[in-house]
């Protein structure tokens, strides 16, 4: 005789590796959180190179991307769609992230 798995009580109901749902729910929002405000921040630098015309501020903000919004994509397309080494992510987000600060520190102290 088998018997039948029952229900979840709530319909999107999962279980989480390495902690309890919750937790992994608010890492997860906390991510897309930073990600939306980093792309606010870089909304905002666009804004202010369309006014002024400044070549010095699109850069900025190409550092700032690099330094912020890249690492949490990259972080998360290569850990869930593709099947790379945990190594291989963090070099990579770590790149971008030493990229984009170089990218920072050339504006301030090389551009002047």
């Amino acid at each position: 005789m088998t018997t039948a798995t029952p229900l979840p009580a709530f319909p999107f109901q999962t279980t989480a590796t390495g902690g309890s749902a919750t937790v992994v729910v608010l890492a997860l929002g906390a991510l897309l959180l930073a990600t939306v405000l980093s792309l606010v921040v870089a909304l905002r630098l666009y804004r202010g190179y369309r006014a002024g015309g400044n070549r010095d501020m699109l850069v900025l903000l190409i550092g700032l991307v690099m330094l912020t919004t890249a690492p949490i994509l990259l972080r998360l397309v290569l850990t869930n769609v593709t099947e790379t080494a945990t190594i291989t992510r963090e070099i990579v987000a770590s790149a971008s992230q030493l990229l984009g600060l170089l990218v920072i520190l050339e504006v301030i102290y090389v551009r002047r």
